[in-house]
């Protein structure tokens, strides 16, 4: 795909800003500033698939651990009312960005959040001079599996037995997961 004339991150913008929505990134000040915000909203899905995936709640430290590099890698979607409707923390590890957790409000799951999201994060990667990134995901989690392998993303084992560790080039998941919005 010839992507010289795309301006992705306006691409992105454009196309949550028809619905309604802006996407930030999360920054230390931010997080800082809506700490309880992003805690309620994290928690109230980490305890919607606690038994599904073994997930617990998580405290402060989890969101305010500046990680390496997270405060230049980690999304929001926030809507008209300034309301959380999906958050991503990602950071790097060595020369990969590696995507931690990702969580979508139920009313918000069928809304291309995640395909803008990863587009959003693929670009500032290649911004920022990396070209992978990697995450886990729980081997039964069907459906965010099934899109991110059709975003362009590949497993490359299984760990614990429990779940499965992804990698993607982050050039080539842009451009698919780009052609997969334009083309549907």
């Amino acid at each position: 795909m010839d992507d010289s004339g795309i301006l992705f991150h306006k691409f992105v913008e454009n196309k949550l800003s028809e619905k309604g929505f802006t996407i930030r990134l999360i920054n230390k000040e931010l997080m800082e500033n809506r700490l309880i915000d992003f805690m309620k909203f994290v928690n109230e899905i980490r305890k919607e698939f606690e038994i599904k995936y073994g997930w617990n709640q998580e405290n402060e430290e989890y969101f305010l651990n500046p990680m390496n590099n997270k405060w230049k890698f980690s999304y929001t979607i926030l809507n008209s009312f300034n309301e959380i409707c999906f958050v991503n923390f990602s950071s790097v590890y060595k020369d990969i960005i590696h995507n931690h957790a990702t969580y979508a409000a139920k009313d918000y799951r069928k809304n291309d959040f995640a395909k803008l999201h990863i587009i959003k994060l693929c670009q500032t990667g290649i911004d920022e001079g990396f070209t992978h990134q990697e995450g886990y995901w729980p081997k039964n989690n069907n459906g965010s599996i099934i899109l991110f392998l059709k975003m362009g993303w590949k497993i490359e084992s299984i760990r614990n037995d429990r779940d499965l560790f992804m990698i993607s080039n982050l050039k080539e998941v842009r451009d698919k997961t780009y052609k997969l919005l334009t083309e549907s």
